[in-house]
């Protein structure tokens, strides 16, 4: 879930700033590496490093760019894609073939491939691989496509059509053809990754998310659709779908990962936060509790709609400390419970004695709240805690997590509190009750598929009912044995 940006302006004495800026913005996507690229008419320069935008870009580094009278530029905000990451992999990347060529490719990517193994194997005659990083495999093969149909939107229908179903990406790249410097944008046929573009004072910006665009002093003009492309060149900037078939974004990442103030598919990502909490309150009207607080930060959202519905007060009672840990990165459950300890602290005046309805996007693993979230309010006073969770159960796991085996499925909380069962044939009040037993509760209050399709729309639910971006025949083994089993309780 990197942050991407992509940026044409030519003669801009700020474009190394605002690209600086636009992937700053992203900065909540991922904290482990940064990278910018920016070009002009002799080539493409590379900058990166691990750690956050402002430990890695520095005044000088900027300067130095902006004197090469870049015309366009692109960048990367990096989430953890290794468990421990490496420089190696930063993106932007740089695509080598192994025969001279004057075309130049530098890309970055948001987004997951499936099984690349036999992609990278018919490429490796023609490109040396660098890195374990997925980003370098459709680097390279949309490098072979350019080959073949230059600069057009024909290269970028072919790269594609080769990754339809076995992977989703919204990418940014620079290309040089030994006279000039084009930035191409394209994502995948299901818009499955969240991509946006805008015009500002005469720059094109395309960018994960559209804080970037406010971050600049505008607002994004459109979210791509599906297989859609920007070419942009000395000869103009063209847009163009290359399918139109229908889309299928990812729907937690407006409910959960998004900036508050982005907008997903035509929507704040605030206000659907909000209106998934006042939907819970009609389908939970009954509430024992005095005060609302947020699970924070991403519980903030969905805990104003719940004491908007419920007509309570909302308190932030429940604190995020300074020195916490981004423990979602974490795949070990234990690391996660020990460490999620350091994230909260609770005001004792504001919890103490009091019957609490708490707010959150979600329960995953239930190790952020069963470890800290829910003992620190216990523990501050809190006599009963209702847990109102503005997404459904997750009974499978996101298949950017598939590479880790079944681990990633029996972790989820929604399956450990059946431990020797299934969540499929049971109520929602049923697994209510057993995730809340699980994560150390008086009450959970899970949403309904239904609900959030109401507030958030149509995409994908990969989590809720295994609709995955991508084609069965790429699914796992034991993948495919539980989703059989899900449907024969579930048809």
């Amino acid at each position: 879930m990197d942050g991407i940006v992509g940026i044409y302006s030519p003669e801009d004495d700020e474009l190394v700033s605002k690209a600086f800026l636009a992937t700053g913005a992203c900065q909540h996507r991922g904290k482990a590496s940064t990278g910018l690229a920016v070009g002009n008419s002799k080539g493409i320069y590379v900058y990166k490093g691990l750690g956050r935008i402002a430990d890695v870009i520095d005044g000088d580094i900027a300067k130095t760019f902006q004197h090469l009278s870049p015309v366009a530029a692109i960048g990367n905000i990096g989430y953890t894609k290794q468990r421990i990451p490496e420089k190696i992999n930063v993106e932007p990347i740089e695509i080598r073939p192994r025969e001279t060529s004057k075309l130049k490719l530098v890309l970055t990517m948001d987004g997951y491939l499936i099984k690349e193994d036999d992609l990278k194997a018919e490429l490796e005659p023609r490109y040396r691989f660098q890195t374990n990083n997925k980003t370098e495999v459709v680097g390279a093969l949309l490098h072979q496509y350019i080959l073949l149909e230059g600069i057009s939107f024909a290269a970028g229908e072919k790269l594609v059509d080769s990754l339809k179903g076995r992977g989703t990406f919204a990418l940014t790249a620079l290309v040089h053809d030994g006279i000039e410097t084009h930035l191409i944008a394209l994502n995948d046929d299901k818009a499955f990754e969240p991509f946006c573009y805008a015009t500002i004072d005469g720059a094109f910006i395309a960018c994960s998310e559209s804080c970037s665009h406010r971050r600049l002093g505008g607002t994004t003009e459109k979210e791509y659709d599906g297989a859609e492309m920007t070419i942009c060149s000395s000869s103009g900037i063209e847009t163009r779908r290359l399918t139109n078939k229908p889309i299928m974004p990812d729907i937690f990442q407006g409910v959960y990962f998004g900036n508050v103030a982005s907008m997903f598919r035509g929507k704040e990502v605030f206000q659907i936060r909000r209106e998934l909490g006042l939907g819970l309150t009609e389908q939970y009207p009954a509430s024992r509790a005095d005060v609302v607080i947020p699970n924070p930060e991403s519980g903030w959202g969905v805990t104003v709609g719940v004491a908007e519905g419920l007509d309570k007060q909302l308190l932030p009672a429940l604190i995020k400390l300074p020195q916490a840990v981004r423990t979602f990165q974490e795949s070990a459950r234990k690391t996660r419970t020990q460490e999620v300890g350091l994230k909260f602290g609770g005001i004792d005046s504001l919890l103490k004695a009091k019957n609490i309805a708490m707010g959150d996007d979600s329960i995953v693993r239930g190790t952020v709240s069963e470890g800290g979230s829910v003992w620190v309010v216990y523990n501050a006073g809190a006599k009963f805690v209702e847990f109102w969770i503005s997404y459904g159960p997750m009974i499978f796991p996101s298949f950017k997590e598939w590479h880790r085996g079944e681990d990633c499925l029996h972790e989820l909380a929604a399956r450990r509190a059946f431990p020797d069962g299934n969540p499929y044939d049971k109520s929602l009040d049923e697994i209510n009750g057993a995730v809340a037993k699980l994560i150390g509760v008086d009450e959970v209050r899970y949403n309904t598929l239904e609900g959030i399709k109401k507030v958030a729309g149509d995409g994908s639910f990969q989590a809720l009912d295994a609709s995955y971006p991508i084609d069965e025949i790429y699914w796992p083994g034991w993948l495919k044995v539980e989703v059989e089993r899900y449907h024969r309780y579930r048809p």
